[in-house]
């Protein structure tokens, strides 16, 4: 025969649940859907009001763990009045018997029968005023729910330890073995594995799975940054966990309910979107399909099929499996080495990536309303596994003189051994990890990896960049000519840079004179006199094009800022007298003239020069940068005398035979550190104007910009200033007004 079952929804109409042909052999089953709340949603009065009734009769809950339930006057009339307009005339309540100034009971409010219930004294409160709320409830079918409404202290965790201890016990020696039981209200947990109390309730009940809001989030606290509320069933409730439905959204896991952060409540009606941010804390609901048929049996349950132990490779991905029998609702705990897995409350039991931490044993143990069965052991035994690098180390930037710290994780089979390279080649000592680099100087910048070895096998990280940074002007490339390898000999060199990277180039028309090199500065050069070098040169034009001759030197100043460039300098006596700086931020296309010339006093003397270009703009930051040091015709170095060049030598003649030497030149900056973003407070209306606060990086330049609407292209540049400043608006005849702020380019 066609059996069509009928339930009442929560609104009092009647829906179809479901149809199914039967016959003697098939008793008929259907499932109704009960949907538990854990709720502490009253303001600071402490005291229930409107948008508190409201989220109630927006959300629907068929059973409710309710704290601090005062209304109005606190007499019966009131409950009442309260529990008929939040739910309904057919709902029943239990409230705890705390009626003295500052109580803030607990309590339970059900569409279903409350067939017994009482308060447990909550020892762990010195000046008690609220215990534990329990009550009996009788569901559709044939079990009966048990449900605890708590409020823990906000003490210490200890405290709450042993509130949790205390009523671990309660439960279990008041309630039936194996029934279904929640624990629900306001934990003030900090985390969701506080200890003790938190391992004290995952040891007969269960947070898997985790509701969340809209978003993603779990925490319930008003500003919605701790797990302070919780419905946890326990293991013989898990499989009967279900999806929390409303017309438009749906939540697997059950649902952390915060109206701030929907877009649409019309799903919630009649909440409107700031109530949320007037309770102390978010509303949390689970649902539970419950079969409201008839009883099959009283059998409990039985294994059929144990889990069967397993050798593999670490790596793997390991099933276990179990099968058993029993009347009702089967719930599954897995269990390692004897203790419950968290969130392993299904069949089959799947590892992914298992290691040899997983080795072990593995037992699963069944229960339903009448009893409990736990399988026999399965040994799981993972073989040696190769190296795997899970996370590699990562790039990271430091100050000079900081520490670097670079790291990996990795699995395989135990124990593991490392090596940490320095752009390819080993580092010696480098053998831990992690790996502490400690006082960083600019020849520690490059790519750091490390080679991990077992018994079966190696692997070798992906390279992690090591940028250093400096605050403090320091040489980021330097030329001092002497011989890569020392020699004794001060007339052989290189012009390959001593420091850092770049390249050095004779220019229009120089050539190097004799062997290239000469004596260099002795006082500057840290090589002293016995092999010191300088980069000697010649043929410097007679006449004609003025500041084309010299040398020329390419270098990165890429990531750099506040450059300074410096050098020492002789001439012989009828080498040149003046030289400039000449500048180019486009690779050479184009030079510009350093505004000041310099000179040299004397012939056969060092000099030593700098020139400042941290306020020139393009120098910094630029991987095109070249620099020239060029003779120069007196008549534009000092704006007098003839159009040509002058000797360095008092009463010579200057010639194109004669030298000049080039020693130490040296590229000085500082790191290139780009402004933070922008950070802009809340607008504040003020004598019919606005003003908004602008911060980031001290001192960095940020500008405000505008628009009517958030297009790309319609942004305008409206103020620039230094951070931190405030900028001031009158109110916009527009309808809206957009604002944000950026570090200036």
């Amino acid at each position: 025969m066609l059996f069509i079952s009928q339930a009442v929804s929560r609104a009092g109409r009647l829906v179809l649940l479901g149809a199914m042909l039967f016959s003697s052999l098939a008793p008929a089953q259907s499932n109704v859907t009960v949907r538990i709340m854990a709720a502490n949603l009253n303001g600071n009065s402490q005291t229930y009001e409107p948008f508190a009734i409201r989220i109630f009769q927006g959300l629907q809950p068929d059973i409710v763990a309710i704290q601090e339930f005062n209304y109005s006057n606190n007499t019966a009339s009131d409950f009442r009045s309260m529990v008929d307009t939040a739910f309904g005339t057919n709902f029943v309540y239990y409230r705890e018997p705390y009626n003295g100034g500052g109580d803030i009971p607990n309590g339970i409010i059900s569409r279903y029968p409350i067939v017994a219930s009482g308060s447990w004294t909550d020892t762990a409160m010195s000046s008690p005023n609220r215990g534990f709320a329990w009550a009996q409830i009788d569901l559709p079918g044939t079990n009966d729910l048990y449900v605890v409404s708590v409020h823990l202290l906000t003490t210490s965790a200890t405290a709450r330890g042993t509130e949790a201890a205390n009523l671990k016990a309660l439960i279990q020696a008041s309630f039936p073995a194996n029934a279904w039981v929640v624990v629900a209200g306001d934990f003030n947990t900090d985390t969701r594995t506080e200890s003790p109390a938190m391992p004290t309730f995952k040891s007969f009940l269960s947070d898997n799975p985790i509701p969340v809001d809209d978003v993603g989030n779990s925490d319930t606290s008003q500003n919605r940054n701790h797990p302070h509320d919780y419905v946890l069933p326990a293991f013989s409730l898990t499989n009967l966990e279900t999806a929390t439905l409303f017309p438009t959204h749906t939540y697997p896991a059950g649902l952390v309910f915060d109206s701030r952060v929907y877009s649409n409540l019309s799903d919630f009606s009649p909440v409107q979107s700031a109530d949320s941010g007037l309770a102390q804390h978010m509303a949390v609901l689970k649902d539970f399909s419950i079969p409201a048929g008839i009883d099959t049996g009283t059998n409990p349950p039985a294994i059929i099929t144990q889990p069967q132990g397993q050798t593999n490779a670490a790596g793997a991905t390991i099933t276990f499996n179990a099968r058993a029998s029993g009347s009702g609702a089967l719930a599954w705990q897995w269990q390692f080495n004897g203790t419950n897995i968290d969130g392993a409350t299904t069949n089959p039991l799947v590892l992914v990536n298992a290691q040899l931490a997983n080795n072990g044993i593995y037992s699963v143990m069944v229960t339903n309303l009448y009893g409990s069965a736990t399988s026999s052991n399965a040994v799981l035994l993972l073989t040696n596994a190769p190296p795997a690098v899970t996370t590699p180390p990562q790039s990271q930037a430091v100050l000079v003189g900081q520490t670097a710290t670079l790291g990996v994780t990795a699995t395989g089979t135990p124990p593991l051994g490392y090596q940490w390279l320095f752009n390819g080649s080993n580092i010696s000592g480098a053998v831990t990890n992690p790996f502490l680099l400690a006082n960083v100087q600019l020849t520690n910048a490059g790519n750091y990896s490390v080679v991990i070895t077992n018994v079966a096998g190696s692997v070798t990280s992906s390279p992690a960049s090591l940028t250093v940074l400096f605050t403090n002007p320091a040489v980021f490339a330097q030329w001092n000519f002497n011989s890569v390898t020392p020699d004794s000999d001060t007339t052989t060199g290189s012009t390959a840079p001593s420091l850092g990277s770049g390249t050095a180039s004779m220019v229009g028309g120089v050539t190097a004179n004799g062997s290239g090199f000469a004596t260099g500065n002795t006082t500057l050069d840290p090589a002293g006199s016995t092999d010191n070098s300088a980069w000697n040169t010649t043929s410097y034009p007679a006449s004609g094009n003025n500041l084309t001759a010299g040398v020329q030197f390419a270098v990165s100043t890429a990531g750099l800022q506040n450059i300074l460039v410096s050098w020492s300098q002789q001439s012989s006596k009828t080498g040149g007298k003046y030289f400039r700086l000449r500048y180019s931020t486009n690779s050479g296309a184009s030079f510009t003239d350093y505004p000041t010339a310099v000179t040299l006093p004397l012939a056969t003397n060092f000099y030593a020069f700098t020139n400042d270009l941290s306020a020139t703009p393009g120098v910094g930051n630029n991987s095109n940068f070249i620099f020239r040091i060029v003779a120069e015709f007196q008549s534009t170095a000092t704006g007098s005398g003839t159009a040509g060049y002058v000797a360095a030598g008092t009463g010579s003649t200057y010639a194109s035979s004669g030298t000049t030497r080039f020693d130490m030149v040296s590229v000085t900056g500082i790191s290139y550190i780009a402004a933070a973003p922008a950070v802009l407070t809340p607008v504040a209306f003020i004598d019919g104007q606005f003003s908004l606060a602008v911060s980031g990086s001290s001192g960095a330049d940020y500008v405000v910009l505008t628009s009517t609407n958030l297009a790309a292209a319609n942004w305008t540049p409206v103020f620039t200033n230094a951070s931190p400043f405030v900028y001031t608006d009158s109110i916009p005849a527009a309808p809206q007004k957009f604002y944000r702020a950026a570090a200036q380019q």
